[in-house]
């Protein structure tokens, strides 16, 4: 982008290439809510029942076996977004060790986990660096996840309820087509946002060829004054050597 950027506007050219670059684990991550946002909102949803379960052991309302219960599928979503970060990568054709993996892991469980503002940032796509396990989020957190990402993540949460199984299924069943939607919105948004490249990037071109084919025609009438002054020039010459 910053290269396209350089013929229309430098300062924003300038400002871009001097951003941090995030490391591939994370840029990984970043696409799996483009790619695969149904996994991402599953994994936001196996956190939120987590950090719930966690925080209920403590006050005594849910037993240590709801915990373990909750754990294990936090685990679960981890690993399976783990493997589709992995695959971005190797998509991408960049390689991964142990080391990769051990970090997308750990970023993705502390953004499923942590508060609200990674919680965004991971459903978002726009997480900039890895992140480490610190807890369960803050346990008064002061603001909440957006209405957007609190409506997807909701329907698809596994704690113990009293609504009727059926109502879950058909919440959960709204919350795919919002997360279809709005992968689908994402993609469009992107292509929208490449075409608008590509017509500047036009445009630039369109002026720049123009600017030259100008330059042409002024140097071409140049060069064509210059023709006829040699043609003078030499004529003269011949005149002169004619009367010596």
């Amino acid at each position: 982008m910053a290269r396209e950027l350089r013929r229309t506007d430098p300062d924003a050219a300038a400002a871009l290439s001097k951003l941090r670059k995030p490391a591939a684990g994370v840029w990984a991550i970043d696409q799996l809510t483009a790619e695969n946002a149904a996994l991402v909102a599953d994994l936001l949803a196996a956190g939120a029942d987590a950090r719930d379960a966690q925080w209920s052991v403590a006050a005594g309302s849910v037993s240590r076996e709801g915990l373990v219960v909750a754990s294990g599928r936090l685990r679960d979503a981890v690993e399976a977004a783990t493997q589709a970060a992995i695959a971005v990568l190797e998509h991408g054709g960049h390689g991964t060790d142990d080391e990769t993996a051990r970090r997308i892991r750990t970023t993705l469980q502390a953004a499923a986990t942590g508060g609200a503002v990674d919680r965004q940032a991971l459903w978002a796509g726009t997480l900039s660096g890895d992140l480490d396990v610190s807890g369960f989020g803050a346990i008064h957190e002061s603001e909440g996840d957006p209405a957007e990402l609190a409506a997807v993540v909701a329907p698809l949460r596994r704690m113990p309820s009293t609504e009727p199984r059926s109502r879950d299924e058909d919440r959960a069943s709204t919350t795919v087509d919002l997360v279809s939607r709005r992968a689908a919105k994402r993609s469009a948004a992107n292509l929208l946002a490449a075409a608008e490249r590509a017509r500047e990037a036009a445009v630039a071109a369109r002026r720049e060829a123009d600017r030259l084919t100008e330059e042409a025609r002024v140097a071409a009438e140049r060069a064509s004054v210059a023709e006829t002054v040699a043609d003078a020039a030499e004529a003269a010459a011949r005149a002169a050597r004619a009367a010596l």
